[in-house]
């Protein structure tokens, strides 16, 4: 079964000077997932996401799950992949990456 899918593709990190600027894009997308759907978070831009970068990922996550959908993140540098990890993200979305 082919499950819908919307992408937001950050252009950079996702930091506390732009993290809400992230989440209003991100929110607005979340709206067109549909049930058993996918969110595709293209972090293969981002070199760094801080602590407030990643409650907007653990947000998006949360109201996906809310909607009984799911999660996949792309990555592009394996700093963001152990951060990832050591936060346990890799445990609530799919990890797709170096």
């Amino acid at each position: 079964m082919q499950r819908d899918s919307q992408t937001y593709k950050v252009d950079g990190d996702i930091v506390s000077t732009n993290a809400s600027l992230h989440w209003s894009r991100i929110e607005s997308i979340i709206q067109n997932v549909s049930e058993n759907g996918i969110l595709n978070l293209d972090l293969r831009a981002s070199r760094l996401v801080d602590s407030v970068g990643l409650n907007v990922i653990v947000k998006a996550i949360k109201t996906v799950a809310a909607r009984k959908a799911r999660v996949r993140m792309l990555i592009g540098n394996n700093s963001l992949k152990r951060i990832c990890t050591f936060t346990r993200l890799d445990q609530k979305a799919e990890i797709v990456g170096p």
